[in-house]
């Protein structure tokens, strides 16, 4: 018995520790926190994207608030009050031209000159139109439509004028340039496509302008006297 046991023994004795189960186990524990974190950066990801867009969404929205109001975020409450029925119907029309470019157009700038009745925005040329083309971005959606009936309606009320000038860069094409030059085509796209939703011709100015280039500027503005902005030509006679 004794020489059986001792023989147990040895065989006991020289038997290797089993560990590849316990190495597995470490394995699938690392491939888990690596998914986990994985899906935890996506979701910090999503978050932030989420929180801009409700920045932009609030200001959208405020702006709407602002145009139902007839009311501007650039004009203080004590000065509102005073504004005459014309006044406020220009800050009206300023907060909603506003609303239509910033929700379309991420990158744009505004200003306001000639006291308050001339608005300009100036608008980045990769955002309106696609590369080295006269074809509108698709996400800009309504935005021509939007403008159009802006100024449609504005013009019920007062007559008022829409003037875009693209800037061509140090030099102004030539003549023999503009039937292939984009920046005379483009800025006449504009135009032809603002009087086929509806805008008289008469409410439209382009021009073209050296420097500023990749810019267009949209410029909205009373129109001082209901005569022609251009001198008409007269008959020979």
């Amino acid at each position: 018995m004794n020489g059986t046991d001792n023989h147990n023994n040895s065989e006991i004795d020289f038997i290797e520790p089993m560990l590849e189960p316990v190495r597995e186990k470490n394995a699938n524990s690392v491939v888990f926190v690596s998914l986990y974190l994985l899906l935890l950066a996506f979701f910090i990801f999503l978050h932030s994207i989420s929180v801009m867009q409700e920045d932009r969404i609030r200001t959208v929205l405020g702006s709407v608030n602002i145009a139902f109001n007839g009311l501007s975020r650039d004009t203080p409450a004590d000065r509102q009050k005073k504004l005459s029925g014309e006044e406020q119907g220009t800050q009206a029309f300023h907060a909603k031209l506003k609303n239509v470019f910033e929700t379309a157009v991420p990158l744009v700038e505004s200003r306001v000159t000639r006291g308050g009745t001339r608005l300009q925005f100036s608008v980045p040329i990769r955002q309106l139109f696609a590369y080295r083309s006269l074809e509108l971005r698709d996400s800009l959606g309504s935005f021509i439509e939007d403008v159009a009936a802006t100024l449609i309606l504005r013009n019920r009320n007062i007559a008022t004028d829409l003037e875009i000038m693209i800037g061509t860069g140090l030099n102004l094409p030539g003549l023999e340039e503009m039937p292939t030059d984009l920046a005379p085509q483009r800025v006449s796209y504009l135009a032809q496509t603002l009087m086929d939703k509806g805008v008289p011709s008469r409410n439209i100015s382009i021009g073209m302008a050296a420097g500023d280039a990749g810019l267009i500027h949209f410029s909205f503005f009373l129109r001082p006297t209901l005569e022609f902005q251009f001198r008409p030509e007269t008959r020979q006679k």
